[in-house]
C-alpha cells in the first residue's frame, strides 16, 4: 500500500495505533497516561484487561473460532521510549507529541527527536491484533510493559499469575528477516569520586570545547559499528592538551543516557591567554585525525572552541587529571565476541560524564550474555575507583535470555516465513537487552520465545527511522504465525 502523507498512514490499523500513542508522552517512568489510554481502549473493545502498580498492562483476547483448544500465546512489547533530541530542538518529552515525518517508505521525525518506534510500533501491532475480529489465532495475551529503556523494572515486577502459557512473541527487534532467539543481560554502573576546587584567578580565560555531530546510536545493537563515543574523544583530546598547556576545568557534561552512545559533549576550560592559540591548533588537528579514524561514522563531527564565562570555583589540577585518567582507563566498546554466532557477547558504553554535588560521575552500561564476563568488565571499573578514590554503585540489572538449540515456536515461524517470502529467515542472538530474559523465571514451564520486528535504524537517537513497508510485512508475518500455531 502506498501512503502520501503521515495522515494517510491511518488507513493501516498498525500505523493508526502508532500515530495515536505518538500523541501521548511516554518517557520512561512517565508512562501512566499512555497506559491509561490503552487500558480504556481495551475496555471499550470489551476485552479483559489488567493494570498493575508499574502501569504494565495485560489484555486477554479469546481464541478465534476453531482455535479454542490451542495453547495460548503471549505477544509482548514495551510502551516507554528513549527521549533524545538535537540540542537546538525545542521539545518537552513530558507534554509534547512526537512530530512525525513521512519521506517515501521512511517514517521519522526529520532528525529532530527519537521516533519512539522502539517500541511503539510493537505496541501498535499488538493493538491491531487485539482489535481485528477477522484474524485466526489461539487465545492471545498481550503484555505491555513499562520502564524497559531504563531498568526493565516493569517486566521484572510482573506477577507470575499473568502467564498461563510458556510461549511468547516479543516485538522489539529491528530487522525484518531475522528471528532473535537470545539476548544479553545488562547492568548500570555509577563511578563517582569527589572533586577539589580552586579559586579562579584574573589571568584565566574561559573557553568551551564542544564535540558534536557524531552518529550515536544504541549502546548494544550499534556498539560494533565503529561509532565514536564523544566522552572518549573528549578525554583523548584533553590528554593531548595537558601535555602542552596548563588548564583547569570549570564545567563538564558528556552524553545524556547510558544506553545511548554519546553524540555530544562539552567542557569549559580555564587557561592563560598565551595558550589559546595552542589550544585551537591542537583541537583543529585532533578533529582532522578523528575524522580520518572514524571516516563515514563521523562525517559531521565538529569540535568547536568558543569563549565562555568561568565559574568562580574551578576544578583543581589533581581533579582534572583524575577525570582524564578515569575516562581513558574506563572500558568502552566490545569486550568479547561469540565466535559461532558472530555477535558481540559483552561490551560496555561510557554513556554519561557529569559534575553534580561536588562529585564527578562516570555512568556506564555493561552488557553480557554470561555473568562472568559482566563481572570481568565491572572489576575493571572497580579498579579505577580503587586507585582514584572513587565509589561504585550498580543499578538497573536485568538478566540475559540464553539461546536454546530447539524451539517449536521458532520452527513454526521459520516455516511460515519461508512459505510467505520464499527464503529462510535468519536466527540469531542479539547484543541488546530484551525483556524475554525477565520472563524466564515467571513463565510456566520452559520458555519458548522469539523476538521479531520491522526494519528500523539509529534507535535511541534523533536519527531513528522506521520502514513503512517492512512494518506491513512483519505484521502479516505475525498474524500468519498466530494462524499456524499448534
Amino acid at each position: 500500500m502506498e501512503y502520501k502523507s503521515v495522515e494517510d498512514l491511518k488507513k493501516h490499523r498498525v500505523f493508526y495505533n502508532f500515530l495515536e500513542i505518538s500523541k501521548i508522552p511516554r518517557q520512561t517512568f512517565f508512562e501512566k497516561e499512555v497506559s491509561d489510554f490503552i487500558l480504556n481502549w481495551a475496555k471499550n473493545l470489551g476485552l479483559e484487561v489488567h493494570q498493575d502498580k508499574k502501569n504494565n498492562l495485560l489484555i486477554r483476547k479469546p481464541a478465534s473460532l476453531g482455535y479454542k483448544n490451542k495453547k495460548p500465546i503471549v505477544i509482548q512489547a514495551h510502551i516507554d521510549m528513549v527521549c533524545e533530541k538535537r540540542p537546538e530542538v525545542k521539545h518537552d518529552f513530558r507534554k509534547d507529541p512526537i512530530k512525525l515525518v513521512l519521506e517515501g517508505d521512511i517514517l521519522s521525525t526529520g532528525n529532530r527527536t527519537t521516533l519512539g518506534a522502539d517500541d511503539g510500533i510493537g505496541v501498535a501491532m499488538a493493538m491491531a491484533v487485539l482489535e481485528d475480529k477477522n484474524l485466526k489465532h489461539p487465545p492471545v495475551d498481550v503484555i505491555l510493559t513499562t520502564a524497559e529503556e531504563e531498568d526493565m523494572s516493569g517486566a521484572l515486577n510482573i506477577d507470575k499469575s499473568w502467564f498461563n502459557t510458556n510461549r511468547l512473541i516479543n516485538i522489539d527487534h529491528v530487522v525484518d528477516n531475522e528471528i532473535i532467539a537470545g539476548s544479553c543481560g545488562g547492568i548500570g554502573v555509577d563511578l563517582k569520586f569527589p572533586v577539589e576546587y580552586t579559586k579562579k584567578t584574573d589571568n584565566y580565560k574561559g573557553y568551551q570545547i564542544k564535540i558534536s555531530g557524531l552518529r550515536g546510536g544504541h549502546s548494544g545493537e550499534d556498539i560494533h559499528k565503529g561509532r565514536a563515543n564523544a566522552n572518549v574523544l573528549l578525554a583523548n583530546l584533553l590528554n593531548l592538551l595537558r601535555e602542552k598547556i596548563n588548564f583547569l576545568i570549570s564545567d563538564l557534561k558528556g552524553g545524556n543516557f547510558r544506553l545511548a552512545i554519546p553524540r555530544e559533549t562539552h567542557v569549559t576550560v580555564a587557561l592563560e591567554e598565551k595558550d589559546v592559540e595552542t589550544l585551537k591548533d591542537i583541537v583543529k588537528n585532533f578533529e582532522s585525525e578523528a575524522k580520518k579514524i572514524y571516516e563515514e561514522t563521523a562525517i559531521d563531527l565538529k569540535i568547536e572552541v568558543s569563549a565562555e564565562n568561568l565559574a568562580e570555583n574551578l576544578l583543581s589540577k589533581n581533579t582534572v587529571d583524575k577525570i582524564i585518567d578515569a575516562i581513558i582507563l574506563s572500558p568502552n566498546g566490545i569486550s568479547s565476541m561469540i565466535g559461532s554466532l558472530n555477535v558481540v557477547e559483552s561490551s560496555c558504553n561510557l554513556g554519561e560524564v557529569y559534575i553534580k554535588e561536588n562529585h564527578i560521575y562516570l555512568v556506564t552500561e555493561i552488557r553480557a550474555t554470561f555473568d562472568k564476563n559482566r563481572d570481568y568488565i565491572y572489576n575493571k571499573i572497580a579498579l579505577i575507583g580503587k586507585y582514584l578514590g572513587g565509589e561504585l554503585r550498580t543499578f538497573s540489572a536485568y538478566p540475559s535470555w540464553v539461546y536454546k538449540a530447539h524451539s517449536n515456536l521458532r520452527d513454526t515461524a521459520n516455516k511460515v516465513y519461508s512459505e510467505m517470502f520464499g527464503e529462510n529467515i535468519k536466527t540469531l542472538a542479539v547484543h541488546a537487552g530484551l525483556e524475554c530474559g525477565c520472563f524466564v523465571d515467571k513463565i510456566q514451564g520452559d520458555m519458548d520465545a522469539i523476538s521479531i520486528g520491522p526494519n528500523a535504524w539509529d534507535l535511541h537517537s534523533p536519527d531513528e527511522r522506521l520502514s513503512v513497508s517492512s512494518t506491513e510485512k512483519v505484521y502479516k508475518f505475525l498474524t500468519k504465525i498466530l494462524e499456524n500455531l499448534d
